[in-house]
């Protein structure tokens, strides 16, 4: 059996679809089904299985960081993406100056950022002008200059499937003082990632996507440089240095001590950012798939299969006649062409049992390391002949 029948076998979906939307959410596996499962029969039958979620958290932290060539003490388990960037940004020293975000972020970023400039943390929100599939180099070096304290981009935009060039975003940012902060939620899972190569001062994704783990979980990675300079404004009993899973790792009685509440000492490492008490439930499915990742989709799968499949959409689709958006040389996993009726034709193809997204004027195409080309020809023929 190949590393790709096996891996099919513990996706359920893959039996009855041909699912093309991980962009929207991955597929659960078995593996993820089967801890979130065991997880609450343990909780119904004996009670809450706590200390075992907590060193569950640490392990997925363990292979969250090996995953993106990061240390332990620079990634933060958080409910989401959104929760990771409120509590990074609330973090971060700003005293006015300007941030300069991509054109084709997720809205998160942007509300979060105005929210800045309202409080006066902020002096000025730059967005760069909208120029599909993505902006250049020249246009963030253009808006990027010495009064920017802070940049914000996508990894992967979600509208037109271009990959940012970071490494080259976060030497322009760096060598005007400025801070690089990405959200990878369409990066990591997908290709490999380096953050120390890259560059970038943090870095955050959540569980439901291209980890295919469930909702509620997520990362926040923060170099070791920018650990050292964060200032929490905000806290939590979980983003303390003396916090029970500092309790755990020191082999005490989580709760045999009183928690000193006459004053703040954050956590020395990126738990800085963990503020309340984790989703359990979520991180116990995010780690099977975490898990599930390590075991089958080695780093070099991209080159060698993912992002073959994403290169023979490409060449099915412009062979059709379609206008493929995302380009051949800045993509990752999603493909986006234009389509006068996005709607109707996702509705159509999904009683053929082939699921994609639509939006406004285009429609989006997600596969992963576990789709095959056989079912990418099966989305071309049902989009043969084209109908713009």
């Amino acid at each position: 059996m190949s590393w790709l029948d096996g891996v099919r076998i513990l996706i359920p979906i893959t039996m009855e679809k041909v699912y093309l939307d991980n962009a929207g959410a991955g597929p659960l596996s078995r593996p993820v089904i089967d801890a979130v499962e065991r997880f609450l029969g343990l909780w119904a039958e004996r009670g809450e299985p706590w200390d075992e979620a907590l060193e569950h958290i640490v392990e997925a932290r363990h292979l969250f960081a090996d995953l993106i060539g990061a240390s332990l003490e620079e990634v933060a388990a958080v409910p989401g993406v959104t929760y990771g960037y409120n509590a990074l940004l609330s973090s971060l020293p700003l005293k006015g100056g300007k941030a300069v975000a991509g054109p084709y972020n997720f809205p998160t970023t942007y509300y979060s950022l105005h929210g800045l400039r309202r409080r006066g943390l902020l002096s000025d929100v730059v967005i760069l002008d909208s120029r599909e599939p993505g902006p250049g180099l020249e246009d963030w070096e253009r808006a990027i200059d010495d009064e920017t304290v802070l940049v914000v981009a996508d990894a992967v935009s979600w509208v037109t499937g271009y990959e940012e060039n970071l490494k080259e975003l976060a030497r322009i940012a760096h060598e005007h003082g400025a801070l690089l902060v990405t959200d990878a939620f369409h990066l990591v899972g997908v290709k490999p990632v380096d953050v120390k190569k890259l560059g970038v001062d943090a870095l955050l994704t959540g569980s439901y996507k291209w980890l295919m783990g469930p909702h509620g979980a997520g990362f926040t990675y923060v170099s070791r440089e920018l650990l050292d300079r964060l200032d929490p404004m905000l806290s939590g009993w979980m983003a303390v240095e003396d916090s029970v899973i500092e309790r755990m790792h020191r082999g005490e009685r989580l709760f045999e001590r009183p928690f000193d509440t006459r004053s703040l000492r954050p956590a020395r490492d990126a738990k800085l950012l963990e503020w309340g008490t984790w989703p359990a439930v979520a991180f116990e499915g995010t780690l099977a798939a975490l898990r599930l990742l390590r075991e089958y989709n080695a780093p070099d799968r991209y080159e060698s299969h993912t992002g073959r499949l994403v290169e023979r959409l490409i060449d099915g689709l412009e062979g059709l006649g379609y206008e493929v958006i995302t380009p051949r040389d800045r993509r990752a996993g999603i493909v986006v062409f234009r389509h006068r009726d996005p709607y109707e034709l996702a509705a159509r193809l999904a009683v053929k049992g082939v699921i994609v997204s639509p939006r406004p004027g285009r429609v989006r195409v997600s596969p992963h390391f576990y789709n095959t080309k056989e079912e990418i020809d099966i989305l071309l023929e049902a989009l043969s002949p084209p109908r713009k």
